[in-house]
């Protein structure tokens, strides 16, 4: 039979319990304007590095709805039927196969996105170094090395985040006109505060003669 009553979910009290335990603590973990970085943690492994009591960490993240994060985590990994174990979803999916949900720990609070991109990054090295088998895909969260800060940030990362949270993170959005080569600074409080940085630049660019990069201050 299908349909959500005859998920695990429903079917399995002592699964749901553990799941809702999650849920519970990403709710308290919560705050309003706050960014939170986190662990996934596979606990049918023992963490041997560490000594984590959630089991041993698989992936770092970072989110400014930790508790609405947590719960598309889990939906997503229970539909990672068909997905390989060498990504997040799947290797969650193939944790509650065999047993317990994933497990998931605050490691840091900030205040701004770019910084939350740091930590996210930062946090993941310095797991990496530590031994840690992380499934993070970015490059500079899947190897070692030295630590990002605002001035080495790739900008690749910054396109996705609103306006509202560029403003935040003092990042400016630089506009060059190319037939006078003068720049000026964008207002991004003109726009609304929950569009992405990469629709402004798709605006500007398809009027053509201009190109757009940012800066961070």
């Amino acid at each position: 039979m299908t349909g959500k009553r005859f998920t695990r979910y429903f079917r399995d009290p002592q699964f749901r319990t553990a799941v809702d335990e999650q849920f519970a603590m990403a709710d308290v973990a919560a705050e309003s304007g706050i960014w939170i970085t986190y662990a996934i943690h596979d606990p049918t492994r023992t963490d041997y590095i560490g000594g984590e009591a959630d089991g041993l960490i698989i992936y770092v993240g970072q989110s400014k709805e930790f508790a609405k994060r947590i719960r598309k985590r889990m939906r997503q990994a229970g539909m990672a039927v068909k997905r390989p174990t060498d990504r997040i979803d799947g290797a969650c999916y193939d944790i509650m196969r065999k047993g317990p949900p994933p497990r998931f720990s605050v490691r840091e609070r900030t205040t701004t996105a770019i910084d939350s991109l740091i930590s996210e990054t930062n946090t993941a090295k310095r797991l990496l170094a530590a031994g840690y088998p992380l499934l993070n895909q970015w490059a500079e969260q899947k190897f070692g090395g030295l630590e990002v800060d605002r001035a080495s940030v790739p900008h690749d990362w910054l396109w996705p985040i609103t306006a509202a949270d560029a403003i935040g993170s003092g990042i400016d959005m630089i506009v060059r006109d190319l037939a006078t080569r003068q720049e000026m600074t964008l207002d991004l409080s003109g726009f609304p505060s929950g569009t992405r940085l990469r629709e402004i630049k798709a605006t500007i660019m398809a009027s053509g003669g201009r190109k757009v990069r940012l800066f961070v201050r």
